[in-house]
């Protein structure tokens, strides 16, 4: 059975995102409603770039659906324009900002 992959982390703070991980870095908006969440990210890949969405472009427009859980945001991923394909999506609550 497969698990959750760890892709990196994003720091969330009045309304931008900003992350990374090994072989990339990722910027962004993100914002939502009672519960609701979304976000928009740009993710360049400065190292080798992973196959998502059948490509391996070193540059990719995602955006993100989901419902924010008390420890947790559940939801999908999207290439942007290409709504009907998604992949399952999680960010685990790690700590709060100073």
């Amino acid at each position: 059975m497969h698990g959750w992959e760890n892709a990196g982390v994003v720091v969330l703070t009045d309304g931008h995102a900003l992350g990374g991980g090994r072989h990339h870095y990722s910027i962004g908006t993100y914002g939502g409603d009672g519960g609701d969440f979304h976000m928009s990210l740009d993710i360049v890949y400065h190292g080798p770039p992973r196959t998502l969405f059948g490509s391996s472009d070193k540059e990719l427009s995602i955006d993100i659906e989901g419902q924010v859980e008390p420890e947790e945001i559940l939801g999908a991923v999207f290439r942007r324009g290409s709504p009907k394909h998604s992949l399952s999506f999680r960010l685990t609550k790690r700590g709060d900002m100073p």
